[in-house]
């Protein structure tokens, strides 16, 4: 399943495996197969990971990657955060 993807959705790989999506992503949260969380809501599983697991190749068991989110603001150059204001 080479067609130049990087990526598959986990309804792609379950209509190349002829699984259920809960299927694969019971795989996924096992870490039977590799995924990246891009947001809350969505995986994706690299396509060399997909093939390696489709030819039984079973890599060492790693849950969902979730990507690093920034929750801090970004501030300019010369700027602070605004202090706590507190309450005598």
């Amino acid at each position: 399943m080479d067609d130049g993807r990087r990526y598959l959705t986990p309804a792609e790989a379950a209509a190349a495996l002829r699984v259920s999506t809960d299927t694969v992503l019971r795989l996924v949260s096992s870490g039977e197969l590799p995924a990246l969380r891009v947001s809350p809501r969505v995986i994706r599983i690299p396509m060399p990971a997909f093939d390696a697991f489709q030819a039984g190749r079973r890599p060492a068991k790693r849950r969902v990657v979730n990507r690093h989110v920034e929750t801090e603001p970004a501030l300019g150059i010369d700027e602070r955060a605004a202090e706590p204001v507190t309450s005598r």
